[in-house]
């Protein structure tokens, strides 16, 4: 899960030194890739330190997660997010769309979009703010270095 999603940060990081995420068309994908990049960041850390009994059990607990960032933030616990540099994870308010605002122990930010809205945005009559460019690439390098204290904790 790991692996998988820093290929998805390391593509969207190579990706925004010749595009910009304030373009419309690319934004949604970003996003999406941004999105699921976190949400696998968070279930590697939750696989690395639970004990499972078997695969079957291991499956319906990530199953049971689904793609709730607060419900695999609250599975993990305070400590286990400060072992990989998140202090808290803050549900994002004032807009039509879901989202979350994760604040990292140094108080830098990642602002991720809740993967099954983002998937289904066409249902909204709505337009997202998009971010400056600088904004998303700093979530991106941010979200990398959580991946980093993942694989310095349990992978090296």
């Amino acid at each position: 899960m790991a692996v998988r999603a820093s290929s998805g940060l390391y593509f969207i990081e190579d990706f925004l030194y010749r595009h910009s995420a304030e373009d419309g068309a690319f934004f949604r994908s970003l996003c999406i890739l941004l999105s699921y990049s976190f949400e696998l960041l968070l279930k590697a850390q939750f696989v690395a330190t639970s004990e499972f009994n078997d695969k079957a059990e291991l499956e319906r607990s990530l199953k049971d997660l689904n793609h709730d960032i607060l419900k695999i933030s609250a599975k993990l616990g305070s400590s286990k997010l400060n072992a990989i540099g998140i202090n808290c994870v803050n549900p994002r308010s004032g807009t039509d769309f879901i989202g979350y605002d994760i604040v990292t122990i140094q108080g830098k930010k990642i602002s991720v979009e809740n993967f099954i809205d983002i998937r289904y945005d066409f249902t909204n009559d709505t337009l997202r703010d998009l971010p400056t460019n600088g904004e998303f690439t700093e979530w991106v390098t941010e979200a990398l270095n959580v991946y980093g204290k993942i694989k310095k904790q349990h992978f090296s």
